[in-house]
Order: structure tokens, then C-alpha cells, then sequence
């Protein structure tokens, strides 16, 4: 069985800020990728607006027809979930009780595999290397296809931690070429990439497309998700999961959100724009910037879990380190507003070198 311990993501960590006796509002927090202006009004009134005192839709039918809208396909290819962790949980479950493995792309993010592992799903990984600024091995990967036969093959497109992603025509070919696999591609981060027009490509039956809400519009603690498929396997995946994953405030949400998408694309670009402005910066420091086509990048700066350490305490400035993607020698940060990076930037000369 998964250990709750096991889970590492970024975010505060209340209990480790008690211990060290540091109040929340005092850290600024680089180690979540959210869009940095927050929820739109809209979709505050909205949730703030939910019925309580009643059961929500359990079908979340009007969530379901407003996404599918938003993303021109039919409601029927469309299924919300408690955000996009639920949904891959539900996904992975399928292989339960089988021989066919997960394969997995790494370093990546961990909540596949810990389904995988609380499944008790076999889990064959593909790992990529520094040396090629952690690019995905389509090569290595369809070796381990064509070895192992795994019942799904999951990608981060574009991946956390590093932020990379393959050529759209590239992806598309991968998925074709073995349809006797289920492709669970993980785009929660697409939308505010820099290949964020590719939200309108559409893939074969035997893909299944993983998107988040959470990070377009600044709503982790809602938890809202969804998945786009073939009805036959939207049918399957629902099957598999309780009555009234969605609750009423995160339904509300969910169509309220739909409606905002200059709000999306204005942050998407403060954000990139943002970001490229830290990482230049970090690269003047001396640090080794990795490329990435998102908001947040990878730097390597040594220990990891140490600097993650100092900052926190001596600083109070919160960043991700990437022990738990098996990357010891990164932490990953987001871009933010200018008087943020002054602050971060100043943070690591202190720090950094130590």
C-alpha cells in the first residue's frame, strides 16, 4: 500500500511551517504552478453561489456540456472529475488484477505510478537524462512498448518537472502507431504552455486526454479535473469511480470557468513572459537553466533538498525540490512578478553557493 508520506508535491506544507515556526503569509511560494492572477471574479460568485442543500448532478451535466463546448467535442467524450489525480487513479485501476503493466516516462509526475503501486499494476519506466535536457526517448520508449505490452502508456505532455513535450506530428505518430495501447496523455499544463493551440488537436480512440482546471484558473482547493475520450471508455472510466465525485461549488466552477478564456490567455502570456525573465536572470547567476515550454523550468543547483531547506528557513522562500522525481539535483520554480523575482533572486545568491 501507498504511504500518504509517499505523495510529495509542491505547495505549503502547514505542519513543516509550524515546526519551523514560520507563518504562511510570510513565504512566497514558488513551488506550485497556478495561474498567478487567481480565479476569475466570475468564477468565485459562481461558487460562492452553489446549492448546499441539495445532492450535486452526479453526472455534472451541465460542467460536461460546458467544457465540451469549450473544446468542440461531444459532451458524451466528456467526463469532471475530482481533479485531474482522480481521474488518472480511475484510469490506472483498470489494469488491476492484469498482467499488463503501466509504462511511464520519467521523471514524471508521481501520481500514476503510486496508483500503479497501491493497484498493485506492474510499472515499467523510461527514463530520460540530463545530458539531453530530459527530452522523452520515443526510440527507448516504443522498445519498451513493443517488449512489455503495456495496457496504458502514460505521458505528461508537456511534462512535470522539466516542462518539455514531443512535436505535436511526433505524438500524434507515437499514438497511432500502437493502437493496442491505451494512451493516458496528461495535458494539465498545455493550456498555458507555449504550445497551448494544440489543445484543439484530436487523437484516435485509444487516447484518452487528462486536463486540469487547477492551474488555468487557480483552483486547487476546488479539485476539478476532466478527461476526453471515446464515449465507450468515458463510459468505462465513470463506471469505476463513486457517485458525486464532483461537488456542486466545483461544478458551478467548472461552468462559470469555461466562459473565462481571455482570462486564460492573459495569464498564459504574463506568466511565459514572466518566466522567461526569471530564467535569463537565474542563467546570469551562474545556475544551469533546463528549456521548457511552460511556465515553470528546471534549475540544478546541488543539493536540492538543502537549498529547498535554507531558503525555506532563512529566506522564506518556498521552492520545489525534485528529490521525489529522482532528479536529487533540481528544484523546479515558476516565473512570478517582478518584485517576486527580485526577492527569489536575492534568496539564491545568499543561498545558492552555501
Amino acid at each position: 500500500m501507498v504511504e500518504i508520506s509517499q505523495r510529495v508535491h509542491g505547495g505549503i506544507d502547514a505542519r513543516e511551517l509550524e515546526r519551523l515556526g514560520i507563518l504562511p503569509k510570510q513565504v512566497l511560494d514558488l513551488s506550485v504552478n497556478i495561474n498567478p492572477l487567481g480565479p476569475h471574479p466570475r468564477v468565485l460568485q459562481a461558487v460562492q453561489q452553489a446549492a448546499l442543500d441539495r445532492y450535486p448532478d452526479p453526472e455534472a451535466s451541465l460542467a460536461r456540456t460546458a467544457i465540451a463546448r469549450s473544446q468542440d467535442v461531444d459532451p458524451a467524450r466528456v467526463l469532471v472529475g475530482h481533479g485531474s489525480a482522480e481521474l488518472l487513479w480511475a484510469l490506472v485501476s483498470s489494469l488491476a488484477g492484469g498482467s499488463r503493466p503501466l509504462l511511464i516516462h520519467t521523471p514524471t509526475f508521481s501520481e500514476p505510478e503510486l496508483a500503479a503501486r497501491a493497484w498493485r499494476v506492474p510499472v515499467v519506466s523510461v527514463c530520460s537524462h540530463e545530458r539531453d535536457d530530459f527530452a522523452l526517448d520515443r526510440a527507448a520508449l516504443e522498445s519498451a512498448i513493443r517488449e512489455r505490452d503495456p495496457g496504458i502508456v502514460y505521458l505528461c505532455q508537456p511534462n512535470n518537472p522539466d516542462g518539455g513535450a514531443l512535436e505535436q506530428a511526433e505524438l500524434r505518430g507515437l499514438c497511432e502507431a500502437y493502437p493496442r495501447q491505451l494512451f493516458v496523455l496528461d495535458q494539465a499544463f498545455l493550456s498555458l504552455s507555449l504550445r497551448h493551440a494544440e489543445q484543439s488537436q484530436r487523437f484516435g480512440d485509444n487516447v484518452v486526454l487528462v486536463r486540469s482546471l487547477t492551474k488555468d484558473h487557480a483552483l486547487p482547493g476546488l479539485r476539478v479535473g476532466y478527461a476526453v475520450a471515446a464515449p465507450d471508455r468515458i463510459r468505462a472510466l465513470a463506471a469505476r469511480r463513486p457517485s458525486w465525485m464532483v461537488s456542486a461549488p466545483a461544478q458551478a466552477a467548472i461552468v462559470a470557468a469555461c466562459e473565462q478564456r481571455e482570462h486564460v490567455r492573459v495569464a498564459r502570456e504574463t506568466w511565459l513572459s514572466a518566466k522567461a525573465a526569471l530564467a535569463d536572470a537565474c542563467a546570469k547567476l551562474g545556475l544551469t537553466v533546463v528549456p521548457s515550454l511552460t511556465p515553470f523550468f528546471l534549475l540544478r543547483v546541488g543539493d536540492a533538498d538543502a537549498l529547498r531547506q535554507r531558503l525555506l528557513v532563512r529566506q522564506r522562500v518556498l521552492v520545489r525540490s525534485c528529490s521525489s522525481f529522482g532528479l536529487p539535483h533540481h528544484v523546479r520554480i515558476a516565473g512570478c512578478s517582478e518584485p517576486e523575482r527580485a526577492r527569489l533572486l536575492s534568496a539564491l545568491r545568499e543561498e545558492w553557493r552555501e
